[in-house]
């Protein structure tokens, strides 16, 4: 079964039947009577879109599961200045009756090309203990797939298959040309840090049918999933030294810069200080290009972006 219209053709007025995927339910509270509407989410690779069923939301709510893909049809409205898409009839479909590919959004970038590059700036690391610490990552094909696969977020920021990749080759650039710029920035600790500062995001996400977290991202998170990763990595490779060892962990725990990020540490050493800001500004990059995009042609005000807090100016 072919898709016939994605979320980003989609416009005020028309009437739709065409394939979703549940990316958030919720039965809400009607505020002017008795009784409860289901609320969703739905989404395809080009976006998502707010839905509702007004009548036997508790019903279906009972049938529909978060990851399912459903048949609709309903109306295209606007509520606050956002599409809304009112539901008349919803059914489940099975995997095997479409396309995986219509669903989940994907970097527009060559991933090949980006891995080429990736791989490029790990045999430039000329100290010996940290190339072979890369390479032992990027030696296993099975980490090599989900590492071009993962997103770089859920919804802040690459959150799109190889959206890992983009983000951390992007940080790779970045740290390139700041240690460049700046005498006595030791080159390959900071491009080690950014090849490896989320490589626990292969496991904080799921991506096979939607992008979402795993009982180990909800539990854990990235930075002690790839903490764990990395150290273990470190302990198969004979003679590396300790002092490298606990530099290379602390840029991974403080890359976030703030314990109410999530950041066990805060940067303590230059490298680990220039991480944290190089991840910032690639993340914050990306939400500004994502809402420059989401600008509707003509306007000169993005929509409001919920990742920035604001809107955009694109004129």
């Amino acid at each position: 079964m072919s898709k016939q219209k994605f979320v980003a053709d989609l416009r005020e007025g028309e009437t739709v039947l065409t394939l979703f995927q549940v990316r958030r339910k919720q039965l809400l509270n009607f505020k002017n009577k008795p009784g409860v509407f289901l609320g969703l989410s739905l989404g395809d690779r080009t976006g998502e879109l707010a839905a509702r069923v007004w009548e036997d939301g508790e019903q279906l709510a009972a049938s529909v599961k978060v990851g399912d893909f459903v048949r609709v049809e309903g109306e295209v409205t606007s509520f606050q200045g956002r599409l809304q898409l009112n539901v008349r009839q919803l059914h489940v479909v099975a995997d095997h009756e479409l396309e995986l590919g219509d669903f989940l959004p994907v970097t527009p970038r060559d991933r090949q090309q980006m891995l080429d590059d990736l791989q490029a700036a790990v045999a430039a690391v000329a100290e010996p203990h940290c190339r072979a610490l890369l390479e032992r990552f990027f030696a296993s094909s099975a980490f090599r797939e989900d590492f071009c696969s993962a997103p770089a977020g859920k919804r802040n920021h690459q959150p799109y298959v190889g959206g890992l990749l983009e983000h951390t080759l992007g940080v790779v650039r970045t740290a390139r040309a700041v240690a460049a710029a700046y005498p006595g920035v030791d080159t390959d600790l900071l491009v080690t840090g950014a090849i490896l500062h989320d490589v626990g995001k292969v496991r904080e996400y799921t991506f096979e049918r939607c992008i979402d977290y795993s009982d180990d991202g909800r539990l854990l998170g990235h930075i002690i999933i790839g903490t764990e990763m990395v150290s273990r990595e470190i302990e198969a490779i004979p003679g590396f030294p300790p002092v490298l060892r606990a530099k290379i962990l602390h840029m991974l725990v403080s890359h976030h810069g703030y314990y109410e990020w999530q950041s066990p540490k805060r940067p303590k050493f230059l490298e680990a200080c220039i991480l944290h800001h190089l991840d910032m500004l690639d993340g914050e990059i990306d939400k500004i290009n994502r809402a420059v995009a989401a600008t509707p042609e003509g306007d000169d005000w993005s929509p409001w972006m919920p990742e920035l807090g604001r809107p955009v100016f694109n004129k």
